[in-house]
């Protein structure tokens, strides 16, 4: 042993410690850290808006929410809006107006044809603006519009509204759902009561009276333990069976027919 200039003694160097083992006699190994849970995808938005100061408050609210991805912002004319959608195939159109627009139908009408004609991830929109007659909103969601959104409803809300629509779910405002709903089925009570059930499978009934619980595809796929391509396929069956448009008329058929 050798001692230090302070007559300490020098400690001979530790040497290191083995692995431990573990129960059954091997060396124990470090954990990889886990991998980092994947992120959910986005929702895609395509956005029309003419004004400045309201597309402010809109990209506002929707650029505060992380689920949300803005595509392409359009301003000036319906055809660049018309071929944006072909380009761009958003999951959720948002169509902002100020005023009375004369071809909102016609409008609605085309877009749904667009979304149509690219299969599969299908567009949905969402009309915003001041709320027309009940009647109207009946028209335009006839025509293919998803739901309106009152912009004099709070801001905070319009996610929740892309949200709701591109689960196939109707958004329109909360304090005037219930008269919108009973001027709808009244409406629409009438196209429907002449078609009967007897075309559908046992199957494609089930589906049906799901839809007119308002269940999304997705919970439709979980509760009757298919995927959800086979509940869009029965879906597109049932359409053409009872010579329906929308989501929205295979609810009020399931209503009228008191299926649940």
């Amino acid at each position: 042993m050798t001692y230090d200039a302070d007559g300490l003694m020098d400690k001979p160097p530790k040497s290191p410690r083995p692995p431990k083992e573990d129960e059954t006699g091997t060396m124990e190994k470090k954990k990889a850290p886990a991998p980092p849970a994947p992120e959910a995808p986005k929702i895609s938005l395509l956005v029309f808006c003419p004004s400045d100061i309201i597309l402010a408050g809109i990209l506002r609210a929707l650029e505060a929410d992380p689920e949300l991805e803005i595509l392409n912002i359009e301003k000036n004319t319906i055809e660049s809006f018309m071929d944006s959608i072909k380009k761009l195939r958003p999951q959720v159109i948002l169509f902002a107006h100020m005023e009375a627009l004369p071809n909102l139908r016609e409008i609605c009408k085309a877009i749904r044809e667009i979304s149509k004609s690219q299969g599969a991830g299908r567009s949905e929109l969402l009309l915003l603006g001041s709320i027309p007659a009940h009647e109207e909103i009946v028209n335009l969601i006839n025509a293919g519009a998803r739901g309106y959104f009152d912009l004099n409803d709070a801001s905070t809300q319009l996610p929740e509204a892309a949200r709701a629509v591109h689960k196939g779910e109707i958004w329109l405002p909360r304090d005037k759902m219930s008269s919108i709903m009973d001027r709808i089925i009244s409406v629409v009570g009438r196209e429907l009561k002449e078609k009967t059930l007897d075309q559908l499978t046992p199957t494609e009934f089930q589906v049906l009276r799901l839809i007119g619980q308002g269940k999304s595809n997705d919970d439709i796929a979980e509760l009757m333990f298919i995927s959800k391509n086979t509940v869009r396929s029965h879906i597109k069956s049932i359409y053409a069976k009872l010579d329906t448009h929308s989501r929205l008329q295979l609810a009020l058929y399931a209503i009228n027919s008191a299926l649940f």
